[in-house]
């Protein structure tokens, strides 16, 4: 469950102070359809459109009180069921069997197998054979098989009909639906407010946190689109300030610089290797103790001039410097959202950073291969060791092994990382926060009359703990976003140089 306060968690609106975004809706069908999908009178009246749907394609689904009877024990019975449509419900059943299905072939086989017995017919290891079997074992799920079995025929059937009967529009058509009374619209109207949803014109909503089909936009997809707008703007402008050879001027420009030297001289040029032409450029400008200019010296740089432009064009830190800028400053931009009220840090949701990791492992790979071949990428994993030959064909195979799954984990682990101190922080201001919160609560459990000093006590220490440590996540914002800029090096660096 994603927290209204940090937004720890992805979601497909921004959450707002409830008065700056209220919602005063009269009537149900203001209501978007993304909160009616959730209202169980709406998932009452889409389950039996559903039922008369399936009933239609000849489902030979058992009657239907005794479904809704199922499905809304399925719904209250467990928390984690909470508003979920009939149409999940069936899917969990068919699921659960299909895994049961699973188990009960496998066991089969090794029944077989360990009594020696010829191999299992395929055409008795079938759904339908299953089935049969779940039935003479009278099923808790008996009356739902031959469905099942139908189900099983063609799963498409089942996300047609549900399809169907999923109209939000018709049910705000339909005049044989009770309005709202006033009472829950208000609820309804307090819960929504501070919400601003995002418009879904790829997707279809399963809620606020999980999209049922399509391409669902969410609000850290914003965000980072917005981060990454924002580097293209600032950059291009940067890039026109320093054109020609022009230093940069101004605290900001100049603070812009300091990271960009520093990512070139403390992380790619010491990791990735470099040129260095400090001694060709220093012969190009040689002066005798005369004063006058040492024409022989001159002569010989110009001379190297084209070899070494040759050189720098190959040069890996040179090559690898835009990424690991890009890198950076990303991902710095996206921890720092994490700072701003109501907003959130995508680098707090593994898809990101395992996407960011997945950049990386990407750039080991294809450059890895441009630089030493596809089959002599693979062999660059074993370093270099000289054993006998009879030694060498047991070891280096399960190094080949163990290197493999290195690369793997340690790009998984670069993702995990990330996300791990990100996630962190959020928890930690949010458990601090909570000590004020339930001081409060605390309160109200009281005896009457008791006095309320726990909460002036803990109230001061959360507020002030709380700005410790953000600033405490600040730091965190700009240290993990070099940490994950320097190991990217590391390894792109191990992925195009000989072990």
């Amino acid at each position: 469950m994603a927290s209204p306060i940090l937004h720890i968690q992805d979601s497909y609106y921004f959450e707002v102070p409830k008065l700056l975004y209220a919602y005063d809706y009269q009537k149900r069908q203001q209501f978007p359809k993304e909160w009616i999908a959730l209202d169980p009178e709406y998932q009452q009246w889409e389950a039996e459109r559903l039922h008369s749907a399936l009933q239609d394609r000849d489902a030979k689904l058992p009657a239907k009180d005794v479904v809704l009877h199922d499905w809304q024990h399925f719904v209250h019975a467990d928390h984690a069921n909470f508003g979920k449509p009939l149409k999940e419900f069936l899917s969990e059943k068919y699921g659960g069997h299909l895994q049961k299905f699973g188990l009960w072939s496998e066991a089969r086989k090794r029944v077989a197998t360990e009594k020696k017995e010829p191999e299992v017919d395929p055409s008795a290891l079938t759904f339908e054979e299953y089935l049969k079997q779940a039935e003479e074992a009278h099923s808790p799920d008996q009356a739902y098989l031959p469905f099942l079995l139908w189900h099983h025929a063609d799963t498409k059937k089942l996300q047609a009909a549900a399809k169907e009967a999923r109209n939000v529009e018709a049910w705000k058509a339909d005049e044989h639906v009770a309005e709202w009374d006033k009472t829950k619209i208000d609820a309804y109207n307090a819960h929504l407010s501070g919400k601003i949803l995002i418009p879904q014109p790829f997707a279809t909503l399963r809620n606020l946190y999980e999209k049922e089909s399509g391409f669902a936009i969410s609000k850290y997809l914003l965000i980072e689109i917005f981060v990454a707008l924002v580097l293209v703007l600032l950059f291009s402008r940067f890039a026109r300030k320093i054109e020609g050879g022009r230093p940069a001027k101004g605290i900001f420009w100049n603070l812009i610089e300091v990271f960009l030297v520093f990512i070139r001289d403390q992380i790619a040029r010491p990791v990735l290797g470099a040129h260095d032409h400090s001694h060709a450029e220093a012969e190009g400008h040689g002066h005798d103790q005369s004063g006058h200019e040492d024409h022989g010296n001159a002569h010989a740089a110009h001379a190297h001039a084209a070899p070494a432009q040759h050189h720098a064009s190959a040069d890996p830190a040179t090559q690898f410097l835009p990424l690991l800028w890009t890198i950076f400053f990303f991902i710095l931009g996206c921890n720092l959202m994490g700072m701003v009220p109501w907003a959130g840090a995508p680098t707090a949701s593994f898809s990101v950073t395992l996407a960011l990791a997945g950049v990386t492992l990407a750039t080991v790979i294809v450059f890895g291969m441009l630089q030493f071949g596809v089959v002599g990428f693979f062999l660059n994993q074993v370093p270099g060791m000289e054993v006998p030959w009879y030694m060498a064909i047991l070891i280096k195979p399960m190094i080949f092994v163990i290197e493999l799954l290195g690369l793997l984990i340690k790009h998984g682990v670069l993702a995990v990382r990330l996300l791990a101190n990100m996630a962190a922080g959020h928890l930690v201001i949010l458990g601090i926060m909570g000590a004020a919160f339930g001081a409060d609560a605390a309160i109200y459990f009281t005896a009457s009359g008791a006095p309320a000093w726990q909460w002036f006590v803990a109230a001061p220490v959360a507020v002030l703990a709380s700005a410790a440590f953000s600033v405490l996540e600040l730091f965190v914002a700009f240290l993990q976003a070099y940490v994950f800029t320097f190991l990217s090096a590391l390894f792109i660096g191990a992925a195009i140089h000989k072990h």
